[in-house]
């Protein structure tokens, strides 16, 4: 054996199925002083781990779909704002058009590492208007070269264009590859295109001026070019689960099946007795059929079943569940109820799951701000409309508390609050502006400048029901 030989399966042995999820490239940079990571996520495996459908873990994948789905599930979709009021209603059709295409940018996010969408004008099957459009490109046919200032100055996508034969059966595939920069979009395609496809090949203006994709990234470092999965630091925990899984079902197979122990006084009184002469004279005896065997004073029989390390491999097995809770960071009552959960409680578990979507949240949000004042630049252009691309990002709230203890919190809150201002030691003012943290319905306690505050609220409120009291000065219109 060859030394390169040896020493490749040696690093194999250590690297294991830990940086399977990876494929590692890196790039000097030596003006920057850094080596650029341009490793990539194997797309597909975590595509096979969410789906479950590779043979290697059968019986420990199942634990990263609910990894994915409820993060993403309690993330919901960002909620967009603009000071004009133009733009403000463009942002809402287009929050209500996109809702769905959001969640999957953070499932793809999440699960990939790297979701990249574009910005496109399409017609309308239907109608034939033409509007605009999220459209993702997969991960794998996107390279990209990085400019010194930020973002990028020239992406590269591949498109496959399937080639048919005469009875319309796929027979292979030509690759299109698209080459977008700021000034120019062009169309390069490789020698095995038909006829019917040479006409795509070309170069055309960029209208825009910018590239219109957006490359949403999870967790990644300023060293890399890429992101990382959530499957990633859990993916070893899956394939230990699924290997322990498989053992004792093996286990459990070989050592159901118990072994019978015959103590006799005499075989030769016991075979007669309970097999014919053609068995005994052949040397093949058989057990199967034998409701009853007719046993001599002093004999015994009994069942001989090995321990198969049920209890010893359930231990194992909550062990490997528990690491791969606390390494995924996604709480025990997420994976049902098939591995009971006494850990914790569901409300304590919420806390760290709260913090773990803020944390996500706040990530995603750089990438949410490029899209939409692309976007809204990209629709000032169309509609010849000049305004501020600022973008302001809100989502709806986490809270890890269930309605009642959030009610009983305000409650108790709203009796220390009227107590202070009863005894004098804080103002109605700095009461309110403290409850309004908890109350988002509330507005400021005191603004002039407003049409309406929290003061003049509660001084119609208050007049309101004095004159219900007295039954005075109402009119039932304004009820109506």
């Amino acid at each position: 054996m060859s030394e390169n030989n040896w020493l490749r399966k040696l690093i194999n042995r250590f690297v294991g199925e830990i940086s399977v999820l990876k494929t590692t490239y890196a790039v000097s940079l030596p003006w920057l002083g850094y080596t650029l990571d341009t490793s990539k996520v194997n797309y597909k495996l975590a595509r096979e781990l969410y789906n479950n459908t590779n043979e290697k873990y059968k019986l420990g994948a199942g634990f990263a779909k609910p990894i994915i789905n409820t993060t993403v599930g309690f993330m919901g979709i960002p909620h967009f704002s603009h000071d004009n009021v133009e733009v403000q209603n463009e942002l809402d059709r287009i929050e209500n058009k996109w809702a769905g295409k959001f969640i999957r940018v953070h499932r793809n996010t999440l699960r990939d590492g790297d979701c990249f969408v574009r910005i496109e004008r399409r017609e309308n099957k239907f109608t034939k208007e033409v509007d605009f459009d999220l459209v993702f490109i997969p991960p794998e046919d996107v390279s990209v070269i990085a400019a010194l200032n930020g973002g990028y100055s020239k992406v590269y996508i591949k498109h496959h264009l399937p080639i048919y034969d005469d009875l319309g059966n796929i027979r292979g595939e030509s690759i299109l590859t698209e080459v977008i920069t700021p000034d120019t979009i062009e169309f390069i395609l490789d020698g095995r295109a038909p006829l019917e496809y040479q006409g795509l090949s070309g170069v055309q203006e960029n209208p825009w001026g910018f590239i219109p994709i957006v490359h949403f990234k999870n967790e990644a470092e300023e060293f890399q070019l890429f992101g990382s999965s959530e499957l990633e630091p859990v993916e070893p925990f899956l394939k230990a689960y699924h290997d322990t899984m498989l053992y004792a079902v093996q286990g459990a197979k070989v050592f159901a099946r118990p072994k019978v122990k015959f103590k006799l006084q005499s075989v030769e009184k016991f075979l007669k007795d309970n097999f014919s002469d053609d068995e005994i004279k052949s040397g093949r005896i058989r057990f199967s059929d034998k409701e009853i065997f007719f046993l001599q004073e002093g004999d015994d029989v009994s069942f001989i079943t090995a321990d198969s390390g049920l209890e010893a491999i359930t231990t194992l097995l909550k062990f490997i569940f528990f690491c791969i809770v606390d390494v995924s960071e996604t709480p025990e009552f997420a994976f049902g109820t098939a591995v009971q959960s006494s850990k914790a409680s569901v409300s304590e578990q919420m806390v760290p799951l709260a913090r773990k979507i803020r944390r996500k949240r706040a990530m995603m949000e750089e990438f949410y701000q490029e899209l939409m004042q692309m976007y809204i630049y990209m629709w000032g252009m169309v509609n010849n409309v000049k305004v501020e691309a600022n973008v302001d990002i809100g989502w709806d709230e986490v809270n890890p508390r269930n309605d009642k203890e959030v009610a009983e919190a305000i409650n108790t809150m709203i009796n220390g609050l009227v107590n202070g201002v009863q005894a004098g030691i804080i103002s109605t003012e700095s009461a309110v502006e403290f409850l309004r943290q908890y109350i988002p319905s509330m507005l400021p306690y005191a603004d002039p400048s407003g049409d309406d505050d929290e003061r003049r609220r509660i001084a119609k409120g208050y007049a309101l029901w004095l004159r219900i009291q007295d039954g005075q000065g109402l009119e039932l219109e304004e009820f109506e």
